[in-house]
């Protein structure tokens, strides 16, 4: 087997959408970048930063940094600060389950918020609340997966 660094996005991806809280705060889902036209409460994952760390021949361990935020279109906050905490419940020091990977930490190392205007309706604002998480794994060697 392989290690894939994608799977490491497809494990934060399904812990989020996977948490019935986090979809009743944020009901129009969960995306990597971009969500689909016309959402206005959503979860946006973007990877930020990725390296991987040699030993020899191998990695020894993968670190990505990922930006986790709560998006909502309203003239007040929209939900953003509690889903905010809830994803910090979700991925702050709690283990992941990856294919082709050993999980080491997660861990936020930042917080992220802002308010922007909205582009058609100046009255309408978007809320953006959520952290940046460093995530570490080792990849699972071909020979142990064996």
């Amino acid at each position: 087997m392989v290690s894939d660094p994608s799977d490491v996005d497809a494990a934060i991806l399904a812990v989020l959408r996977g948490d019935s809280e986090l979809a009743t705060l944020m009901p129009d889902g969960v995306y990597f970048d971009v969500p689909p036209p016309g959402r206005t409460k959503y979860v946006v994952i973007t990877m930020e930063f990725h390296e991987d760390t040699y030993t020899f021949d191998a990695t020894a361990f993968e670190r990505t940094v990922y930006l986790v935020k709560a998006v909502a279109r309203h003239t007040s906050d929209g939900g953003t600060k509690r889903a905010s905490a809830r994803i910090h419940e979700l991925l702050h020091h709690q283990p992941l389950t990856i294919t082709g990977y050993g999980h080491m930490l997660t861990s936020r190392t930042g917080r992220a918020r802002d308010t922007e205007p909205d582009e058609v309706d100046n009255d309408a604002m978007w809320q953006h609340r959520g952290g940046r998480y460093e995530v570490l794994v080792t990849p699972v060697a071909a020979s142990a997966a064996a």
